[in-house]
């Protein structure tokens, strides 16, 4: 059987099993991995149990995630309620994952930390986003900020397009592999949070090409400081993580933010 096929075979066999069929995820995503992990087995069954753990980090369903449906209904009701509502139900969605709900007790600093860096970005790139961008009301853009996210997963993407719309924003969140057609769109800033760590598992060396593909003027990489047991130290290795994806031809000048639980490494690119 020839590459091509094997990759369609298997291809199917992701998309029809109970596990990932109802999650619709795109397709660049599926046959990325299926190419990598081929490349690597002699075994097409071998490259499929590969690709599958794979997939079980990317989409970190230990981590915790919404009932879309659910939250749809909470999102509606609250705008109906006002901007003290919205905060409520926004804070709820965030407490729902790792990643954002520790963030939850210094979310203001955070964003007031990115801000004293770049000012208020008129443009903003929310890369691998996952729940981050409900925290919108509490990063102080400008009203008519330019905020594009990008996820692969269709029903978190949607809801956020949905989030956007009634906060009076371009609904710009986009189903899109990040690794495999980085954004072309030019922006003041992007962010990357307790994401890049989880992407070296998937390919090894993903970031610094995707970190200097960006047409950003900032970019902000969130890493975490702690295992999610919190038995490990896990500062030197994000540190070496950073300073193995930053070519220094593409950034003019880099620091660091430390908050509770992760460190926020910056780059800013001349022009």
């Amino acid at each position: 059987m020839s590459a091509n096929k094997d990759i369609d075979a298997l291809l199917l066999q992701i998309q029809t099993s109970k596990k990932y069929q109802e999650l619709n995820l795109p397709e660049e995503t599926l046959r990325n991995l299926l190419e990598q992990e081929l490349a690597r087995h002699k075994k097409p069954v071998e490259a499929l149990k590969s690709t599958r753990a794979k997939l079980h980090n990317i989409m970190a369903p230990y981590l915790g995630d919404l009932d879309y449906s659910q939250a749809g209904q909470e999102l509606q009701n609250a705008f109906a309620q006002g901007d003290a509502a919205v905060k409520e139900t926004c804070q709820s969605f965030l407490r729902q994952h790792d990643s954002t709900r520790e963030r939850l007790t210094y979310l203001d600093d955070f964003y007031a930390g990115i801000r004293s860096v770049c000012g208020q970005p008129q443009s903003v790139l929310d890369l691998a986003c996952g729940l981050n961008p409900f925290a919108l009301p509490w990063m102080g853009l400008a009203p008519d900020c330019q905020f594009h996210a990008y996820d692969i997963h269709p029903a978190r993407v949607a809801l956020i397009n949905e989030f956007l719309h009634l906060s009076g924003h371009e609904p710009l969140a986009e189903v899109r592999d990040i690794l495999v057609r980085p954004p072309e769109v030019a922006a003041d800033a992007a962010f990357l949070f307790k994401e890049a760590h989880r992407m070296e598992k998937r390919q090894k060396g993903c970031n610094r090409g995707l970190w200097a593909a960006l047409k950003v003027h900032f970019l902000f990489v969130s890493l975490p400081k702690r295992s999610l047991d919190g038995r490990r130290d896990l500062r030197e290795r994000m540190r070496g993580l950073v300073d193995s994806s930053i070519d220094p031809r593409d950034w003019a000048e880099q620091g660091e933010l430390d908050f509770p639980g992760e460190t926020v490494y910056w780059m800013r690119k001349d022009g």
